[in-house]
């Protein structure tokens, strides 16, 4: 009995064993497709495209694709895809906007396999600045030239950007990062939001994640339930409210201000207050430290 049961059991396991080593040439070499779970080969160049004509926004529609966005002394606006072969990209210009789309279908159950870098890759002449909407799923978005007006929703994805006019962000779960901006209104369920200097105004809100903000003018609203807020300076124009449920808020220098600072749980410092500042900065924090040290 005992035998006939581990001839069944080396039986099994070789079937196993095999199985395994067909699941291994596939991954490195092909594309399998079974229903419940689906094997990807390394992504590649699978679209490229050159545009000459005026080009003043950017366009990107995106499913679990990477955008990228770079300059080059180049004469011209390239895009470049890299994706798996099944996949059809495709990319007008109309009405000065360069449109780029690549919806694919998402597979559903088990995913195994070495997928490479799925990405869009638009590079742009130096010295030139567009304003950019993304729609993407999945997708960090990085760019590495000066924006103009900037619109991004996206599902999934960190988001890195160099300075901008006028920014507004919003991703379910990623970092965000931006340059220099003059209006900033940034959202992220779980992310952290790190900033340049802010002209004008900046709104951010994140359910999990830090702030780590620059020079502040103007007016700012930020909201976090848990996470510390941390600015460089500030210099307000209009009234402000910071709040955080679990947190420290640390900032530097301010403007002669009036400073209304509350902390259920929490020490509070602020080095000066006026009271009959045209201004005032509203900070709540359920847990945590406040200190202002201006």
């Amino acid at each position: 009995m005992n035998s006939a049961l581990n001839i069944v059991k080396i039986i099994l396991l070789s079937i196993i064993a095999v199985a395994l080593v067909l699941i291994l040439v596939f991954m490195l070499n092909g594309k399998m497709n079974i229903k419940g779970f689906t094997l990807y080969e390394k992504t590649e160049l699978v679209y490229e495209e050159t545009y000459n004509e005026e080009v003043d926004n950017l366009k990107v529609i995106t499913t679990s694709n990477d955008v990228v966005i770079e300059e080059k002394e180049i004469d011209s606006i390239n895009v470049k895809v890299y994706d798996r072969k099944d996949v059809k990209p495709t990319s007008k210009v109309e009405n000065n906007t360069l449109i780029i789309e690549n919806e694919r279908e998402e597979k559903i159950g088990f995913s195994f396999g070495i997928n490479g870098s799925s990405k869009i890759v638009i590079t742009v002449p130096k010295n030139t600045t567009y304003n950019l909407d993304v729609e993407g799923t999945s997708s960090d978005v990085e760019s590495s030239i000066n924006l103009k007006n900037v619109n991004i929703e996206t599902r999934s994805g960190d988001i890195n950007l160099k300075d901008s006019i006028n920014t507004v962000i919003n991703t379910t779960s990623g970092d965000i990062t931006v340059g220099d901006t003059n209006k900033l209104e940034a959202t992220t369920n779980s992310g952290d939001i790190k900033t340049g200097n802010i002209t004008e105004s900046i709104y951010a809100k994140a359910t999990s994640g830090d702030f780590l903000l620059g020079d502040i003018n103007g007016k700012l609203t930020l909201n976090t339930t848990s996470g510390d807020i941390k600015i460089n300076k500030v210099n307000l124009k209009n009234n402000s409210t910071i709040k955080v449920i679990s947190g420290d808020v640390l900032i530097g220098k301010t403007n002669d201000i009036y400073i209304d600072a509350h902390a259920v749980s929490g020490d509070i410092k602020v080095n000066t207050n006026n009271r009959k500042s045209d201004y005032e900065l509203k900070i709540d924090t359920t847990s945590g430290d406040i200190v202002v040290n201006n």
